[in-house]
């Protein structure tokens, strides 16, 4: 027969009780209830305490997991970050009259933003810069195709207009469900001009030393979609010091801690006192401009360009 244990707080009242009014019985009855209700609360505790350090238990394989699979997605991020920047020029092409510099900064570790300029002989530089919609590895994933579809159409001299028909084929908007903007053209270092196709894309500036900078209207239409249009070629003169930037949309659509959009105007204002500077120098500047613009807010688009001057 199991022992019956009564707290001492019980037999401390059986000790004081006036057993002159009540019966004994009774009374040891209520004393044997509460001894049951503490046995019962004792169980009580001893099982949620249990259950507590069990799913503690599980808390922590749980946490452990995702600690490893974190790390794990970090390394994978960081090696697509260094495969992404295998498809960004080592080192650009110059020569006595052209000069180019440029700037490639994912809001992610990886971006849908993609800038290169390759040099294919003394008269023929191929440039693009292209923004595939989004950011981040979806993204990433598209410009890695991208590039090397355009590494193959400059190794066989396709002109503008025909890589852009080639694009639009290759990747129409039903094969991954998104879509790209593209500058592409040939840069001529000796005429110091640049022939080029724009699908999309935002145009790129001019600026004229002693005049306002100006936008180079003319673009095409989007890729993918499979629009019977031609994709005009557009030639500009950079020469005489001028300089021309070609740049992606983030760069006019980052907003400051108060959501104010840096804009198309404010672009102009700023390459109009940026005008006069050499390409490395004008790339430092805007990107000094941008960051004391943006303040501590974190860019939330992927933001590149590619700067082209001409040396006097």
């Amino acid at each position: 027969m199991k022992s019956l244990k009564i707290p001492v707080q019980c037999i401390t009242r059986l000790a004081g009780a006036d057993m002159k009014n009540r019966d004994i019985g009774t009374f040891l009855l209520d004393i044997w209830a509460e001894v049951r209700d503490v046995d019962v609360n004792n169980r009580l505790l001893k099982s949620l305490i249990l259950r507590y350090a069990a799913v503690e238990n599980q808390m922590r394989a749980l946490n452990s997991e995702l600690a490893s699979r974190q790390k794990a997605m970090l390394e994978d991020l960081a090696a697509a970050a260094s495969i992404q920047k295998t498809l960004l020029p080592g080192s650009l092409p110059s020569s006595e009259l052209v000069e180019a510099a440029f700037e490639f900064l994912p809001c992610d570790q990886v971006g849908g933003d993609l800038v290169n300029l390759v040099r294919h002989d003394d008269e023929n530089w191929y440039a693009w810069v292209v923004d595939v919609a989004g950011h981040g590895p979806r993204a990433a994933m598209i410009t890695v195709a991208v590039a090397q579809f355009l590494q193959t159409a400059t190794n066989n001299q396709l002109q503008p207009a025909e890589v852009m028909k080639a694009l639009d084929k290759e990747f129409p908007f039903t094969r991954f469900g998104s879509f790209f903007t593209i500058i592409f053209g040939v840069v001529n270092p000796a005429r110091q001009t640049f022939t080029y196709c724009n699908s999309g894309h935002p145009n790129p500036v001019l600026l004229q030393p002693g005049q306002a900078p100006v936008f180079i209207e003319g673009n095409g239409p989007m890729l993918g979609l499979g629009i019977p249009m031609p994709w005009n070629e557009i030639t500009v003169d950079f020469s005489a010091g001028k300089s021309l930037l070609i740049y992606t949309d983030g760069l006019v659509e980052c907003a400051d801690a108060d959501g104010m959009l840096f804009g198309e105007d404010r672009l102009l204002q700023m390459l109009n006192r940026l005008q006069y500077q050499t390409a490395p120098c004008l790339s430092t500047s805007i990107m000094n401009e941008m960051k004391t613009f943006m303040g501590n807010v974190k860019f939330q688009d992927d933001f590149t360009f590619l700067a082209l001057k001409s040396k006097i």
